[in-house]
C-alpha cells in the first residue's frame, strides 16, 4: 500500500512538472481565427526589462505592437504580425518609438489601404532592423527623425496592382517638390488603392540601408530633407522610382541595383551626392525612362556606374558642378541628356551601342573631354590614344523634340538627319568631346562589348515601344 502511494506521489509530481513546462512554453492564448492574440505579444514586450533579450514564439500575431525600451526582440520560427484590417486609420502593424532596439526574422503583413503612415515606424536612434519580410498595401517602412540605425536584409513588396506609374507621355521634373510626408491619406471607400513608398526617410540622418529588396511599390527608397545616409547594395524593381532623393546632402548610393522601374534613380535639389559602382538596367517601359536622372544637383559624383538598355541612360537638367566619370553606357535608346547645365566634367565614360549616343542642349560651359564613342571615326596623328576629331553632341534633336514630344518618331529620318546639319552648319551650337579616346582597355571591351546588329533590334523595339505608347495615350485623349 505504501510503495503504490509513493508511485502515484511521483507520478502527481512528474505530471504537475509537465504542465508548468508546458505553460511557460506556451505563454500566449490563440483566438478563433488562428491568431495569438495582440495582447499575449504587447504584454511581454511591456513586462520586459530595458536591455532584454525576448524570443518571440512561432506564431500568426495581430498588431498593433508598439515597442517603447530598449530590448532585442528574435523570432523563432515563423512569426507574422498582421493588420488584417483595411482601414487606413488602424495603427501601424509595428511602431518603435525607442532607441536601441534590435527586430530581426519576423513578417509583417499589412491590409491597411491608403494609410499616411507606413507598416513599420521607425522613430529612434541606434536601433537594428533585420531579416524582416513585409507585404504591404501601402509604405513599408517609415522613419521619422531617425538617425544612426541599421535596415538590413528586409524585403518589401507592394500588393497593390499596377495602375499608372508607366502613364502619361509628358514628364516635369519640376513637379516632383511636394513632400511625401504631408501627403494626405484618402479614403479607401472612394479612392482606388495607391502604392506607398518601401523605405521612406524623412528627416532622419545617417542611417545604413543595406542589401534589402524593394518590389512593386511607388518610390523603392525614398529619402526627403535627410543627410549623410548610406544606401549600399539594395536592389528595387518594377516601381516608379528605384531610388528618389530630394533635398538631401552627402548622400552615397553604391552597389545598387535598379531595374524595369520608370527611372532607376532620381536625384532632385541635391548636393553633395555619391552614386558609384551601381546597376541600372531596363528602365524603357515609360517615353520619360531614365537610368540616372539629375535635376537641380550639385557638388556631386556619378563614377563607375553600368547603365544598359533604358531609354535614356543618364539625363542632367539644371545641375552643376557634377564628376562624371569611368560610367559605361550601353544599349541604351539615347545614352545621354544633358539639359541647361553648366560646369560639369564628362571624362571616361563609355558609350557603346546606343543608338543616339549623346544630345546636350544650353550646356556649352560643360567639359567633355576624353570619353569613348563607339561610333566616331577617330583620328590619332600622335599615339597619344587620343583622337584629334572631336565628337560632336548636335542639340537639335533634343530641342525640337523637347517642344513636341512626337517628333520622336522621326530620329535618324533622312530628313531629319538633312535638318540637324543644316541647323548646326556655321554655328557654335555643337557641344564637342575635344579629345575623345581612341579604344578601350581590354577589359572594358569584354564588359561592355556590343554589336552594331544588337543596337538596330534595340532601336527598333524602343521605337516600336513609343509609338505604341504614344497611340495609346492619343486615342485615351
Amino acid at each position: 500500500m505504501q510503495r503504490g502511494w509513493k508511485q502515484w506521489s511521483i507520478y502527481f509530481r512528474l505530471s504537475i512538472g509537465a504542465f508548468l513546462i508546458l505553460f511557460q512554453l506556451l505563454p500566449v492564448r490563440v483566438s478563433a481565427t488562428g491568431f495569438i492574440e495582440q495582447d499575449a505579444l504587447q504584454k511581454q514586450i511591456d513586462q520586459a526589462l530595458p536591455g532584454s533579450f525576448l524570443t518571440i514564439p512561432e506564431g500568426m500575431y495581430t498588431g498593433p505592437i508598439r515597442i517603447a525600451k530598449p530590448i532585442t526582440l528574435v523570432a523563432q520560427g515563423s512569426v507574422i504580425i498582421s493588420n488584417p484590417s483595411p482601414d487606413p486609420k488602424d495603427e501601424p502593424v509595428v511602431v518603435i518609438s525607442s532607441d536601441h532596439v534590435t527586430l530581426q526574422g519576423i513578417a509583417i503583413s499589412d491590409k491597411r489601404v491608403n494609410s499616411a503612415e507606413a507598416s513599420l515606424v521607425l522613430k529612434g536612434s541606434h536601433n537594428v532592423i533585420e531579416q524582416v519580410h513585409i507585404e504591404t498595401m501601402g509604405t513599408g517602412i517609415q522613419l521619422r527623425e531617425a538617425t544612426n540605425n541599421t535596415l538590413h536584409n528586409i524585403s518589401v513588396t507592394g500588393k497593390v496592382k499596377e495602375q499608372s506609374i508607366y502613364g502619361g507621355a509628358v514628364h516635369d521634373h519640376a513637379s516632383h517638390g511636394a513632400s511625401s510626408a504631408n501627403k494626405v491619406a484618402a479614403s479607401a471607400q472612394n479612392v482606388p488603392a495607391r502604392k506607398g513608398n518601401g523605405i521612406d526617410l524623412f528627416q532622419s540622418h545617417q542611417n545604413r540601408i543595406v542589401a534589402n529588396k524593394i518590389t512593386n511599390v511607388f518610390d523603392g527608397i525614398y529619402l526627403e530633407n535627410s543627410n549623410g545616409n548610406q544606401i549600399v547594395q539594395n536592389k528595387v524593381e518594377t516601381s516608379r522610382y528605384g531610388y528618389h532623393f530630394m533635398g538631401t546632402a552627402k548622400t552615397l548610393l553604391q552597389e545598387n541595383t535598379g531595374s524595369e522601374n520608370v527611372t532607376g534613380a532620381m536625384l532632385m535639389e541635391t548636393t553633395q551626392a555619391t552614386v558609384l559602382n551601381n546597376q541600372f538596367f531596363k528602365q524603357k517601359n515609360n517615353p520619360s525612362a531614365q537610368g540616372i536622372l539629375l535635376y537641380a544637383v550639385t557638388d556631386s559624383q556619378i563614377k563607375s556606374n553600368f547603365i544598359e538598355g533604358n531609354r535614356v541612360g543618364l539625363y542632367l537638367e539644371n545641375s552643376t558642378g557634377i564628376d562624371i566619370r569611368d560610367n559605361r553606357l550601353k544599349l541604351n535608346f539615347i545614352g545621354m541628356q544633358v539639359k541647361a547645365s553648366s560646369a560639369n566634367t564628362f571624362t571616361e565614360n563609355l558609350f557603346i551601342s546606343n543608338v543616339i549616343q549623346a544630345q546636350a542642349q544650353d550646356s556649352t560651359t560643360d567639359s567633355f573631354r576624353g570619353n569613348y564613342w563607339d561610333n566616331l571615326q577617330t583620328l590619332d596623328t600622335n599615339g597619344d590614344g587620343r583622337s584629334e576629331l572631336p565628337y560632336e553632341m548636335n542639340p537639335f534633336y533634343l530641342a525640337l523634340t523637347d517642344a513636341v514630344p512626337p517628333y520622336q518618331l522621326f530620329f535618324q529620318a533622312p530628313g531629319f538627319v538633312f535638318l540637324e546639319n543644316l541647323f548646326s552648319s556655321g554655328t557654335n551650337a555643337v557641344i564637342r568631346d575635344e579629345s575623345p579616346l581612341v579604344a578601350i582597355s581590354m577589359n572594358a571591351k569584354d564588359q561592355a562589348s556590343g554589336t552594331p546588329w544588337a543596337t538596330g533590334i534595340l532601336g527598333l523595339l524602343l521605337l516600336a515601344g513609343s509609338t505604341t505608347i504614344m497611340y495609346k495615350g492619343g486615342k485615351r485623349q
